[in-house]
């Protein structure tokens, strides 16, 4: 009993109170101001320096009404820049930058989302995809192919990627911040020129289902460098018939995946043209899903040909 000890320690409203063995006794004091008074006393300081300012400048009646009405800090809340992110979404957000390209949507949806995370962002094709869908705008047919122009601009890079995930990471790169932090928000009175762009066909085609993310399009290169229809018509069966999408195709369905999918313009002329006049790189058949219509498929000399195109943009 020679060992018992009772302790009682008080500092402002906090309170520390124990009884027993010494030693037990000491190592819990020990735990209570290492752990517990500087905290209090962090927080009686600050409640003194309120005190203190009220006395020598009281607030006026409307400071005090702002007060009174005024809404504390809610989660999200981003002092360097005034945003309440608990109360701002993407839309709300972009807003202010008025009416954007695709490229720049992109760039800026990236750019909402570091800021509400306060850390470097790094998204995907894939985030892309999300971005639309929360910013409710129409899809975009070929998310890769932003990214892609992107790069090539240096506003994003590549992110670090040591095990090798797929789909590519990337993020930000500080010009894409610069470009950013000076862009001038354009007016909606572009919209009238958004309207012009190449008319895509609503006819009706078996491959109305490609997706050019689905494509593996960063093994090939762009539809849109190469020179002529002849080109664009066989590199596009080829990617398609590659990535085991499809072998027979209408011209009709060059036409649809040209325009739709690679956003690029093309008549139905031209891929009629290029299959009768190079009849030695496509195999022909009659159509079973239209018996006024044949269906072509690529023979040994057209896909040497989009090899060939293929080596030569991966060797400059």
């Amino acid at each position: 009993m020679e060992n018992q000890l009772k302790l009682k320690i008080k500092i402002g409203q906090v309170e520390f109170e124990a009884e027993g063995d010494a030693n037990a006794v000491t190592e819990q004091r020990d735990v209570f101001i290492q752990s517990i008074v500087p905290a209090a006393s962090s927080f009686l300081d600050k409640i003194q320096s309120i005190e203190t300012a009220r006395t020598i400048e009281p607030p006026t009646n409307n400071q005090i009404v702002q007060n009174e009405t005024a809404a504390p800090a809610l989660p999200y809340s981003n002092a360097s820049n005034n945003i309440d992110w608990s109360r701002t979404n993407l839309v709300s957000f972009l807003n202010k930058y008025g009416e954007l390209s695709d490229q720049d949507f992109v760039l800026f949806a990236a750019y909402y989302y570091e800021q509400k995370q306060e850390s470097a962002y790094v998204f995907t094709v894939e985030d892309v995809k999300n971005f639309y869908s929360e910013a409710r705008r129409p899809p975009y047919c070929n998310n890769s192919d932003l990214l892609k122009r992107l790069v090539q601009k240096g506003l994003i890079m590549d992110a670090p990627n040591e095990t090798g995930k797929i789909p590519k990471p990337y993020v930000i790169s500080q010009d894409g911040l610069q470009y950013i932090n000076t862009y001038t928000p354009k007016e909606k009175t572009e919209k009238k020129a958004r309207k012009v762009p190449v008319s895509k066909k609503k006819n009706e085609s078996i491959y109305a289902f490609l997706n050019a993310d689905e494509l593996n399009l960063s093994k090939y290169p762009a539809i849109k460098d190469l020179k002529s229809s002849k080109e664009k018509i066989i590199m596009t069966m080829y990617i398609v018939t590659s990535e085991k999408k499809g072998t027979w195709f209408l011209a009709t369905d060059v036409e649809f995946i040209v325009l739709n999918v690679f956003n690029e313009h093309i008549t139905l002329k031209q891929v009629q043209n290029t299959f009768d006049q190079n009849r030695d790189l496509f195999a022909k058949q009659k159509s079973e899903s239209n018996k006024k219509a044949n269906e072509y498929r690529l023979l040994s000399g057209a896909t040497n040909i989009a090899e060939t195109i293929i080596s030569e943009n991966t060797t400059k």
